[in-house]
């Protein structure tokens, strides 16, 4: 089973209406694909990137999507990338 990653789910700078499905003390500030990416790599969730796709609540945007295998809940896989990503934000 796959599950789909708008950087919006994580995007600190978003609110719940507009699409972020963590709290903000998980949510990462503008996260980017390419960062989803490498953070779903090493959780070993196998990533496939769509780089011109559109979240449907903002479709004028083209932010691009990651499809990882949903090898736990969902916002746990959420969470545990937003997590890597700060991780290697901070380095």
């Amino acid at each position: 089973m796959k599950a789909i990653i708008w950087p919006v789910y994580i995007d600190s700078k978003k609110t719940k209406h507009e699409g972020r499905k963590i709290s903000i003390e998980h949510a990462v500030s503008s996260p980017k694909i390419r960062e989803i990416s490498k953070a779903a790599e090493k959780l070993d969730l196998n990533p496939e990137v769509d780089k011109n796709k559109s979240y449907s609540r903002s479709w004028w945007e083209i932010s691009g999507r990651v499809t990882v295998d949903k090898t736990m809940p969902k916002k746990e896989i959420l969470i545990k990338i937003s997590n890597m990503i700060k991780g290697t934000r901070s380095k």
